[in-house]
């Protein structure tokens, strides 16, 4: 049974470190295999814990390094591995008193997100310049657009100008959406299988520990009131902290949709809306997940009476 369950294990991460190569190479197929690395290896180590997550990412990473190189098995432990490990490792954990006997979800979300964000600052801090951060990053899309020849001059100016200020913050949440997204899908095979240790988490339930608004009002405060390369990478960490209030406000919508009349209509009358005026309605769902964390607006919408379900 142990052998069995190694070699599951290592051929989940064999195919992850597979999908980060053919990525590399080019593939459209990569392209698209890429967004499932962390699968594998979230598959493994919440079917078979932190020990089974060890030989899956082991796989991965020699897979990458023997096929990619070091640079190719860098990237990938560092996109990858570490955050995934990351989450196995806090999802994984007991908690006594929970009312499932593990550790809340919003916890391992609040603490992913943070060395997310983390990691953006420190990297955006250390690959300063003398011109800042925000003109280091403006050079660098202006370099990649410039690559895109269906872009004139005039456009690929005002795109570099839309995006400069807060590109790190949303290429991160990219990354986040990209692993918690993963790490649903890995527990949603495993209950369906019958193979997970913990059981599925109701997501409409969705809390953020209280310490995790401290990290927002923080960086919110420098990134208004500081100046240069410090309140660039405040504001940035802000858009990458809330986030995870943007998944509790996501959480509000559907225990509201639960209790309507129609919870089938109205959430998917909410997704259509929120694909159509993106940015704005993203940006009310967050508002409504910071609206949660501090007044409690799930609680008071099931303090009246259910509605009759469709």
């Amino acid at each position: 049974m142990m052998g069995k369950t190694a070699l599951l294990a290592v051929g989940g991460g064999g195919l992850s470190g597979a999908a980060v190569l053919a990525a590399l190479s080019g593939s459209p197929l990569g392209m698209i295999a890429v967004y499932l690395a962390p699968l594998p290896l979230l598959a493994a180590g919440l079917a078979l814990g932190t020990s089974g997550f060890g030989i899956a990412a082991s796989s991965g990473l020699v897979v990458a390094l023997l096929f990619g190189g070091f640079a190719a098995a860098g990237l990938y432990g560092g996109m990858h591995v570490i955050p995934s490990w990351l989450l196995v490792q806090q999802a994984m954990r007991p908690q006594a008193g929970a009312a499932d006997g593990w550790r809340p979800i919003g916890d391992v979300l609040a603490v992913v997100t943070v060395l997310i964000a983390f990691v953006v600052a420190a990297t955006c801090w250390s690959a300063r310049s003398d011109a800042g951060i925000e003109e280091s990053v403006r050079g660098l899309l202006t370099a990649v657009s410039g690559m895109v020849g269906q872009f004139d001059e005039a456009t690929r100016t005002e795109l570099v100008d839309q995006v400069a200020p807060l590109f790190p913050g949303f290429a991160a949440v990219m990354w986040l959406v990209l692993l918690i997204g993963n790490a649903v899908l890995a527990q949603a095979l495993l209950t369906f299988r019958g193979l997970n240790r913990r059981p599925r988490p109701d997501w409409t339930a969705l809390r953020l520990p209280r310490w995790f608004d401290w990290p927002l009002v923080a960086a919110a405060a420098v990134g208004l009131v500081g100046s240069g390369d410090l309140a660039y990478i405040a504001r940035n960490v802000v858009v990458i902290l809330l986030a995870a209030y943007f998944l509790v406000g996501l959480a509000v919508v559907h225990a509201f949709g639960r209790r309507s009349a129609s919870p089938s209509l109205v959430l998917a009358a909410f997704y259509v809306l929120m694909t159509l005026f993106f940015v704005l309605a993203a940006a009310l769902v967050a508002a409504l997940g910071v609206a949660e964390q501090w007044i409690g607006v799930r609680r008071r919408i099931s303090a009246g009476p259910p509605a009759a379900k469709d």
